[in-house]
């Protein structure tokens, strides 16, 4: 009876007292009406309007987060904001969850980042909203944020930190972790060390992981979970097979996940009644259906060879996602039944399930083994049509197997025509791929087609089409296509500017290039490793210093500082320009000097002839601690040698040796001329054996050339013949070099017959071996096989007679004595005759004494060279001979006033491991020519004795 009449009073006062507007929001709320909360709000949206308390507030969200009304919560939010609520921090910390549970980390953020206090609560919402979202490294950062700040973690919060550290592979940060968690007393959460044992596991660290497992008493089925998985995963199965029958005889049941995580170990052994045995105890756990569990199971037989086995458990899956279709299609691709895994297709799409990219690449198994047949992709494409079904979108690894594998512009139209009729060609990443599958084979309007076609195009896109014309020899229409991408509010990618840049290069726009280079800084994108592949060779061959200084100065004010490779590369180029006090200047800018950049400072100056200042700059090396290696030995090396400094380039070859490093084969083909300089035989006679002992003869040819062209010029023709003949392989230098080296001797026929030799050996002559036949013609006076030499050059080999080759001819013709014929020739040559042409014409005129055609030939002389001693010398020797001493004595004064010297002949004679040079002028001192004399005076006897007989008598000492 009181009840009754509560209830009435109730009743009573209700309808005397209607619910309140925060009572009716609390009601919806407990009911999920949102929309209808939501619309009770928007009524009321004065600031006037009496606040709903935060209980109130707190209900809404908390049903707004169990009935994922996303929207409805950033609304109520939004009227809190407008309506000038304070929110509690319980109230906050619950709109984070509903931001952080809706994926909106940014709004998450806000409201943490706005909070005037948080708790331990609100760091665990935020650390585990990042870590969550992927964003790892974020989430630790925050992570350390909180510690500073005084809060304690708790068994909550080192979960979620221990997944960051395993998703970044952070191990020093995870065990700072674990030092945390032996301090706060929590080894005995279970959940903790659970999180502990994946940390160490993921990064690698499997022995650390089985010390935590052992420490743990009470193990729940995450625990062996987490340690079988990771056995698994780590490569070592056994381990974890060992300690999964260790579970089984456990009180501890395995879960969907230790069977999952199992189950591909058999599914690799092959052995189908293991596979039934682990697929009964599937059944005792009842996971047999489970589709983790069931998917692994259809993969394990049709590994084992026991299909029709997998096809049952898969018609009993529950629940089936994406990842068992794809393993029950790929089965039956992997037996070559593809009309089943084409039909099992069609009901995947039946039952709701859209294939997505990776179901594609379930009928291409071997594509990520890097065997894909194209071929077998347009089969399939026709069998799909014919089934009736539309493939959706394929993925970016099978579309770029099938641009790398395509092997013909048909093929192209075919997968074109395919894409059309499916309607697949409005996807983006099919549309780009078929556009760079029309740049392989430079079919620019097809791939311009599509790229119109485009609805929305993206970087890719824009990328793809880009590299079409760029590679295509269309640079000036890639930038146009460049600009228009800009002006479309698409930013260009890294990639973007490397293709416009590369397109210039291959058109041989440098300067555009390093424009384009330039223009990238001020975008302000960062080059990457290869945008400067590509403009650092550029900048290095620069032969012009003015585009190469307005370079320099564009990259100093867009960068304000350049890194070590460019100042490197700068000071290549200003090395190759000439300009050294330029490059000298940018070196003592640099901060960090590495050892590229002292070697390119070193060739810079020795390549520009500043021998005493690179000199300087390789002690200042030593003192700054940077250890020369070969490359910068070689630069001294070959540098003092092509200055003619002989000995200095043997002395560094020497200290090089006693440096402890190995001479390669451009330090030997550098030093080898300097021998052949000096012609200083005992040297390269060492360097041969150096060469021998080591076995460079046998694996570089330019040093064998070198060594041949050595021997040629120290006068020893028969070493360098050996050296020649015994080269397993030769090249076109290899003869040459052998054939200058018979006419510098004088061995004209050897010469002719070695020229034979190398064309019936399928060599093809070039300039320089045709220079070497025609002397050796000239020589042995051969004036018909000259003139056929000369025509062969270009009726037989397509070669443009050179000034070289046109010397030679006069030559031939002078010294037989044709100078009617030389004459002509000189005046039907298309070339303007050189200086070495009428020098072998007045050559020729003094053996055969012409004086008219001397004249001729010295006025044409002397007009080019007029400092060259050695044409008036010759001129006024023919007119001694003709007696003509008015014309001599003219010569003579000719000479005095254009002041000219004759310079004196000299010889060289060795002595021990030393060279010494005299002339009738600078005769040798007295101590030296002692020793010339004596043993000229030997030599001398030895060879009176030999004359009459007599032989050395050689004794056998024991």
């Amino acid at each position: 009876m009181q009840a009754s009449l509560r209830l009435l009073h109730k009743s009573f006062c209700s309808w005397h007292h209607p619910p309140s507007t925060a009572e009716k929001l609390s009601r919806l709320a407990s009911r999920g009406h949102l929309d209808e909360a939501v619309r009770l709000l928007r009524s009321n949206p004065s600031r006037d309007f009496p606040q709903p308390p935060a209980e109130t507030y707190l209900s809404l969200i908390r049903s707004c987060i169990k009935f994922k009304a996303f929207s409805q919560g950033r609304e109520i939010h939004n009227h809190m904001v407008n309506a000038g609520f304070e929110p509690s921090l319980v109230l906050l910390n619950n709109i984070m969850i509903m931001y952080s549970k809706f994926g909106d980390l940014n709004e998450t953020l806000k409201v943490f980042e706005g909070m005037s206090e948080r708790n331990l609560f609100s760091w665990t919402v935020m650390i585990g909203a990042f870590s969550k979202n992927g964003n790892a490294q974020k989430s630790l950062e925050l992570y350390g944020k909180m510690v500073s700040s005084g809060v304690k973690a708790d068994s909550f919060v080192y979960p979620l930190v221990l997944k960051s550290c395993c998703a970044v592979k952070d191990l020093r940060r995870g065990q700072c972790v674990h030092g945390e968690v032996l301090r706060t007393g929590l080894l005995g959460d279970v959940v903790v060390m659970n999180s502990l044992i994946d940390m160490y596991m993921k990064c690698e660290m499997v022995v650390d992981s089985g010390k935590i497992f052992d420490e743990i008493g009470d193990r729940d089925v995450f625990t062996w979970t987490t340690m079988i998985v990771g056995y698994m995963q780590k490569g070592r199965p056994l381990e974890g097979l060992e300690l999964f029958k260790e579970m089984l005889n456990s009180q501890v049941r395995p879960s969907s996940a230790t069977l999952a995580g199992v189950l591909p170990l058999f599914s690799d052994l092959g052995y189908l009644e293991l596979a039934k045995q682990i697929h009964g105890l599937a059944a005792v756990t009842g996971f047999e259906y489970e589709k983790h569990v069931g998917t692994a199971l259809v993969d394990m037989y049709s590994n084992c060879g026991g299909l029709c086995f997998g096809r049952l458990i898969f018609d009993r899956v529950k629940e089936k996602d994406v990842s068992c279709w794809n393993t029950m299609i790929k089965s039956y691709v992997q037996v070559n039944l593809s009309d089943e895994a084409i039909n099992l297709l069609k009901f995947m799409q039946l039952d709701g399930i859209h294939p997505a990219k990776s179901t594609w690449s379930c009928f291409f198994p071997q594509s990520t083994k890097g065997k894909f047949s194209i071929y077998e992709f347009i089969k399939l494409i026709k069998c799909l049509e014919h089934a009736e079904v539309k493939p959706g979108v394929f993925p970016v690894t099978l579309l770029d197997q099938m641009c790398e594998n395509i092997e013909n512009v048909q093929q192209v139209k075919e997968l074109h025509l395919f894409f059309k009729r499916s309607g697949g060609i409005a996807d983006i990443s099919v549309g780009s791929s078929l556009i760079r599958m029309y740049c392989k084979f430079a079919e620019l309007e097809p791939a311009l087609e599509i790229f119109n076609f485009l609805g929305v195009k993206e970087l890719d896109s824009w990328n793809s089409i880009l590299a079409c014309y760029a590679h295509n020899g269309y640079a000036n229409k890639a930038s146009e296509i460049f600009d228009e991408m800009r002006k479309t509010s698409i930013e260009p990618s890294v990639l973007s500017w490397n293709t416009l840049i590369a397109g210039f290069i291959q058109v041989g726009d440098f300067e555009a290039a390093l424009e384009t280079f330039s223009d990238m800084k001020w975008a302000n994108q960062k080059p990457n490793l290869e945008s400067y592949n590509l403009v650092l060779p550029i900048i290095e061959s620069s032969t012009s210093s003015m585009m190469g200084k307005q370079l320099h100065g564009i990259l100093l004010r867009s960068e304000g500082k350049m890194n070590k490779f460019l100042c490197t590369a700068f000071i290549n180029m200003y090395g190759s320009c000439g300009n050294a006090s330029y490059a000298i200047k940018l070196f003592d800018s640099m901060d960090c000097k590495d050892l590229v950049s002292w070697n390119s400072i070193i060739s810079c100056l020795m390549k520009n002839g500043f021998l005493s200042e690179t000199s300087r700059i390789f002690h200042e090396m030593g003192v700054a601690g940077v250890k020369g290696n070969t490359i910068t030995w070689t630069t001294l090396v070959a540098g003092y040698a092509r200055h003619g400094l002989v000995d200095e380039s043997l002395k560094h070859f020497r200290e090089l040796q006693l440096k402890g490093l190995k001479p390669n084969s451009i330090t030997i083909a550098s030093i080898l001329p300097a021998c052949a300089q000096s012609a200083t035989l005992t040297h390269g006679k060492s360097i041969h054996g150096y060469i021998l002992r080591n076995g460079i003869i046998s694996k570089d040819l330019f040093v064998s050339n070198a060594l041949i062209d050595m021997y040629i010029k120290c006068g020893f023709l028969e070493y360098s013949e050996q050296v020649f003949r015994r080269l397993h392989q030769k090249d076109i230098i290899s003869w040459n070099t052998a054939i200058q080296g018979y006419v510098i001797h004088g061995r004209a026929r050897d010469a002719q017959s070695l020229f034979y030799q190398m064309l019936d050996e399928g060599f093809e002559p070039d300039h320089i071996t045709f220079a070497g036949v025609l002397s050796a013609c000239s020589q042995s006076g051969m004036v018909n096989e000259g003139w056929e030499h000369f025509n062969n050059l270009d009726l037989k080999y397509g070669l443009i007679p050179t000034g070289k080759h046109y010397a030679c001819m006069v030559d031939l013709l002078g010294r037989a004595g044709l100078f009617e014929d030389a004459k002509n020739f000189i005046f039907q040559m298309s070339l303007q005759p050189t200086a070495s042409l009428w020098g072998a014409l007045l050559s020729a005129c003094k053996m055969h004494r012409n004086v008219e055609m001397a004249e001729l030939a010295a006025s044409h002389l002397l007009e080019l060279q007029p400092e060259n001693a050695e044409n008036y010398m010759i001129l006024s020797a023919i007119y001694a001979k003709a007696r003509r001493w008015n014309d001599f004595n003219g010569i003579n004064r000719m000479m005095e006033d254009h002041g000219v010297r004759k310079l004196p002949g000299f010889t060289w004679i060795e002595i021990g491991n030393s060279v010494y040079s005299f002339t009738s002028e600078n005769l040798l001192n007295q101590s030296i020519k002692e020793e010339v004399d004596t043993m000229l005076l030997l030599l001398k006897e030895t060879m009176i004795m030999v004359r009459e007989g007599y032989v050395s008598e050689v004794t056998i000492m024991n």
